[in-house]
């Protein structure tokens, strides 16, 4: 696939403006991955068109769904575009109450997305049932990472309530209105059979595994319990909630999840907003990386949830450090930059058949932040890249709980 000089020149002069240029690290690990989902449930009281309306003033507020170039080889490029920045779906009432309603198929309803040349990079579904309306967003997470998805989310509710919020960082705002699909030369937008062999094995990989989830919950009192045998333990020994969570969850799960191995790697995924002081916290896209710690199950049977809890601790303050942030990352004038080739050394690649990723987005604070707390709405499921994971949430009533995912049906 030949580019044409006048082609290559139309790239150059709107790179960074209405077509944007994925990371090096973007352009690796995303094209033809699963994207970002969230399915949320909202009481009556919000009217399905004030929901829309609202949306599509965030979309254009943030303007970060414009247009995306994916190098596909030398002196190959392939674009995503969102014809009007994204794809929407009002379907068909569903004559059930929230409390009947079956998770699984909602999920099967709504539009998904995938970060592939041609194809949208937003989705969202809109289903109205007896008292209120599903809400159900797939997003491609070259557009960013969990936590965007999540301030996205609450500038959204801010629209709806007539609220004020924090202006994104300048950081990541992107210029120029998306590029309209009928003004794409098609040399651009190849098929899926013309792109790299690494894309073409992403998109047929996560097409073929289906996934499971359940939620677990976590009260105070656990949490405390287990934080106060470890200061009885050793008064120095500090462990965090979601250490807690992730070892009880490994302990439980483990053999459920991954039945076909003797070693498991925890990947947790720590933001770079944290720790990099170069990093708008309101950062809108993708700004991770990852801790590993590695068990063998007979291990994990034989450890107790304090101390997995601490190796997991030990682990995440190896890689957490502002020295090592600035090694792998920068900020340039498209967004952040990740130094792939450090990045290769120090993180080895997603094993289906191993690893487990253990995101804790809690300290987004809670879910009343998000404006979904029992008055409102609730969040009924997240969706993220990996097929195999725990994701920490907090509700308005101050309840933790974990959703997790797999590729094995929950016995």
């Amino acid at each position: 696939m030949e580019i044409s000089k006048e082609n290559i020149a139309y790239l150059e002069e709107n790179y960074g403006k209405n077509i944007l240029p994925l990371s090096n690290f973007e352009n690796n690990y995303f094209p033809g991955t699963n994207p970002l989902e969230i399915l949320l449930f909202y009481k009556k009281g919000t009217s399905l068109e004030k929901l829309e309306e609202r949306f599509f003033k965030t979309v254009e507020h943030y303007n970060i769904f414009s247009s995306r170039l994916i190098m596909i080889d030398d002196k190959k490029f392939a674009l995503q575009y969102c014809t009007d920045g994204i794809v929407k779906s009002i379907l068909p009432p569903v004559d059930e109450t929230f409390d009947n309603i079956n998770i699984n198929d909602i999920n099967k309803m709504i539009e998904h997305v995938k970060t592939l040349p041609g194809k949208p990079l937003l989705a969202v579904t809109g289903i109205p049932i007896k008292d209120g309306v599903l809400a159900g967003i797939s997003c491609s997470h070259a557009v960013g990472d969990g936590i965007s998805l999540m301030l996205f989310l609450y500038a959204w509710n801010c629209m709806i309530e007539g609220n004020e919020f924090p202006l994104p960082s300048t950081q990541r705002l992107f210029k120029g209105k998306p590029v309209s699909s009928d003004k794409i030369d098609k040399v651009f937008t190849p098929p899926l059979s013309e792109l790299s062999k690494g894309i073409q094995n992403q998109f047929n990989n996560v097409n073929t595994i289906k996934t499971y989830t359940t939620k677990e919950y976590f009260s105070d009192e656990f949490l405390n319990e287990i934080k106060n045998k470890a200061k009885s333990e050793n008064a120095k020994l500090m462990i965090s909630n979601h250490q807690i969570m992730t070892s009880f969850l490994l302990k439980k799960y483990y053999n459920q999840l991954l039945p076909n191995t003797d070693k498991i790697v925890l990947r947790s995924p720590i933001s770079l907003r944290d720790i990099h002081p170069d990093i708008d916290s309101l950062y809108m896209g993708s700004a991770n990386f990852n801790s590993f710690t590695e068990f063998t199950k007979e291990e994990i049977d034989k450890m107790s949830i304090l101390q997995i809890a601490y190796r997991l601790k030990e682990s995440m303050i190896k890689m957490r450090n502002e020295k090592y942030a600035k090694e792998i990352s920068f900020l340039s004038k498209y967004g952040l930059e990740i130094n792939i080739d450090i990045l290769n050394k120090n993180h080895p690649p997603y094993d289906i058949e191993t690893n487990i990723v253990s995101s804790n987005l809690t300290h987004l604070n809670d879910l009343e932040s998000l404006f979904l707390g029992p008055n409102i709405g609730s969040i009924l499921y997240i969706g993220l890249v990996v097929q195999t994971g725990f994701t920490m949430l907090k509700e308005k009533s101050g309840r933790i709980f974990a959703q997790i995912t797999s590729r094995y049906p929950f016995k």
